[in-house]
């Protein structure tokens, strides 16, 4: 056997022995004596402490995050109902009265009524369409209203997480809606979403985690969400 590995075999014998040692007789001899009783690593040996240092950790838990927006962007979404024709809902796009929603929810020559919380219902009048995206602007008399920004131009991915914010009009009042989902699909003029909802939800706005405006709700009749997406919202719109 080469002379170096003899060397260290003896040496490491001699660091076992000399840990076993220790802690069979040193320690127990030190810690007995008052005069190393306040050596912090005698106080742990005796406590059987394993000292490791603490670390930080924050924690952000998704849904706050989506409580969070709901809260801030639950004002921006109202309640529409046309006479003879399904109710939706539609979002505030500015703070004097100017709303987005679906044109097929506001037929031509149907009476249109607003629904928001604390408020009589408010007529509509419609300013402007666009058939072939089923886009329809409206307008009320109202001023201080609560409004969002949209999201940029390409600024949706595969897999964000998306919040749909629904206001459908129950006993003459409107109520809130959730749903939430992520985008599994992006085509040209729509995203496809993983949101599926029974109750009608046309024409609401969904939002992604920082309450930015994705697009608008076309929902099939089986409920899978479709959305109209924001480049298309801000076209129609002039932006």
């Amino acid at each position: 056997m080469p002379k170096q590995i003899l060397i260290f075999l003896l040496l490491f014998l001699i660091g076992a022995g000399g840990g076993l040692w220790a802690q069979a007789f040193l320690l127990p001899s030190l810690s007995a004596n008052t005069s190393f009783a306040s050596w912090q690593f005698l106080k742990d040996w005796n406590a059987r402490i394993q000292v490791i240092a603490p670390v930080e950790q924050i924690f952000v838990r998704e849904n706050e995050a989506i409580e969070k927006t709901i809260n801030i962007v639950q004002d921006t979404v109202v309640a529409i109902k046309s006479s003879g024709a399904r109710a939706g809902s539609g979002l505030v796009y500015t703070l004097d009265g100017l709303i987005v929603t679906l044109s097929s929810l506001v037929p031509a020559g149907f009476k249109v009524t607003v629904h928001s919380e604390g408020k009589d219902p408010l007529p509509a009048q419609i300013l402007k369409r666009d058939v072939a995206n089923n886009l329809a602007l409206l307008k009320i008399e109202d001023t201080g209203l609560k409004t969002t920004g949209f999201i940029e131009n390409g600024g949706v991915n595969l897999g964000e997480r998306v919040i749909l914010l629904a206001k459908v009009i129950e006993d003459k009042k409107s109520t809130v809606i959730v749903n939430t989902g992520v985008i599994k699909r992006i085509k040209e003029n729509a995203l496809v979403t993983s949101i599926v909802e029974k109750e009608n939800v046309d024409g609401s706005p969904v939002f992604d985690i920082e309450g930015r405006v994705v697009g608008l709700v076309d929902a099939d009749l089986q409920g899978n969400i479709f959305v109209i997406p924001s480049s298309t919202l801000r076209t129609f719109l002039g932006l």
